[in-house]
């Protein structure tokens, strides 16, 4: 088991209340400039929500650019989005 202790000699002395104060009024002032940054900043950019079957194309168009230099990655590939498209087709038939 450990134990700390804190010094507290070798902490700064506070000269005042109003120090300390105007600690506090500068943290307040970075806390509220950065929630308005925060706010009142653009959304973000959402990207389209694609279909089975285009995921299942970028899926094939990725295999087609690799075949040459990996067949057998490019065939499981291959297999990946006919199994990713059959299943959302199945999915799709189920809740129908």
């Amino acid at each position: 088991m450990t134990s700390s202790a804190i010094n507290l000699n070798t902490l700064p002395a506070r000269s005042s209340i109003g120090a300390a104060l105007a600690e506090v009024a500068i943290a307040f002032q970075h806390l509220a400039s950065a929630l308005l940054r925060k706010v009142l900043s653009p959304a973000a950019v959402q990207t389209p929500v694609l279909t089975a079957f285009e995921e299942a194309e970028a899926l094939r168009s990725y295999a087609a650019d690799i075949q040459a230099q990996d067949p057998h990655f490019a065939q499981d590939l291959f297999a990946a989005a006919d199994r990713h498209e059959i299943a959302a087709a199945a999915k799709a038939a189920a809740t129908a």
